[in-house]
């Protein structure tokens, strides 16, 4: 009897253990997807509202005449 236990015990100690370094491989796996998500957000193009001057990604923004940039429509009408 104390030798099932001592055998229960010693496969819980080695489910716990290989459950924490599959939730610690994960973690790094999700750590790598989020530096490189954010080192994309690092490279992206501002340009200048020429109404407010306020800055805005280049994909966002309303091209204007003569290569201006705006941050919405309407800056760009007045």
């Amino acid at each position: 009897m104390i030798v099932r236990f001592i055998v229960f015990i010693i496969i819980s100690l080695l489910l716990w253990w290989l459950y924490r370094n599959i939730k610690a491989l994960i973690g790094q796996k999700t750590d790598s997807k989020k530096d490189s998500a954010s080192k994309e957000a690092k490279d992206v193009d501002m340009v200048q509202c020429e109404y407010c001057k306020i800055y805005t990604p280049k994909t966002h923004a309303v091209k204007g005449p003569k290569n201006t940039f705006f941050c919405s429509q309407e800056h760009k009408e007045k």
